[in-house]
């Protein structure tokens, strides 16, 4: 007998993080994983704050306390990056 139907599966996905210039990342994560670390992996990868940054899906800010499950998305759903700007002239 197999111990593997005692242990829940944990499904993972890919997503990838686009930014404005066409530049694309990739995450293996599991869906559970919060989308804060998600972001936090992107910006060091890129050398910026994760506060500098606004993560988009479908015109609307994820929000970072949510899970890929929680956001319902799906294997290769593309996230898109943006450099949030504060204030002006």
């Amino acid at each position: 007998m197999s111990d593997e139907a005692a242990e829940p599966t944990v499904e993972t996905i890919t997503l990838k993080l686009r930014d404005q210039t066409g530049d694309e990342m990739f995450f293996k994560v599991k869906k559970t994983t919060k989308m804060s670390k998600i972001f936090e992996a992107y910006a060091t990868r890129r050398g910026v704050a994760s506060n500098a940054l606004k993560f988009l899906m479908d015109g609307q800010r994820v929000n970072p306390d949510s899970t890929p499950k929680m956001e319902e998305l799906e294997e290769n759903d593309q996230i898109d990056v943006m450099v949030d700007a504060v204030g002006g002239f």
